[in-house]
């Protein structure tokens, strides 16, 4: 399985909407400055993370991009689907019987149940980790925690 920029990416603007404002409304060019994604892409991944639900966004001098779901209600999965689309599975993933009717190799292919448990324990790590998994993650590994300070005081 190949895991591309842009779910790494995706993953990574979450995490610091979630770890950093605790998923209030985050400044682009904040998550870009902290995480080091370029700006362009990372608003086309928004635009995909906003049509599966994940984040919302409001404009405006204390606007950005926000959560709609609590962290622990965001998994990995959801994310890899969002930017990515279904996950890809090898044919072997049908079940045996559905096998017996698609492929004429069924009865040589002795990979198949392999191929079918890597696929299952792949999308049950991705539907098991969340957000606040991340978050938890990020705090255990000493990352600091920066708020978006979408105000400033005068004196």
């Amino acid at each position: 399985m190949r895991i591309s920029s842009k779910v790494t990416y995706a993953l990574r603007a979450l995490f610091d909407i979630a770890f950093h404002n605790l998923g209030a409304p985050t400044k682009v060019d904040a998550i870009v400055a902290r995480e080091d994604i370029p700006a362009r892409f990372l608003e086309q991944i928004f635009q995909d993370l906003k049509e599966a639900g994940i984040v919302g966004s409001k404009r405006g001098r204390t606007g950005g991009y926000f959560l709609l779901r609590s962290p622990d209600a965001v998994t990995i999965g959801d994310v890899v689907r969002a930017v990515e689309g279904p996950l890809e599975h090898p044919c072997c993933y049908a079940t045996d019987a559905e096998l017996r009717e698609k492929c004429a190799l069924t009865s040589k292919c002795v990979t198949a149940a392999v191929w079918r448990d890597v696929t299952l324990r792949i999308d049950e790590v991705l539907n098991s980790v969340t957000l606040a998994d991340l978050t938890l993650k990020g705090e255990l590994l000493g990352v600091k925690r920066e708020a978006d300070a979408g105000f400033s005081y005068v004196i």
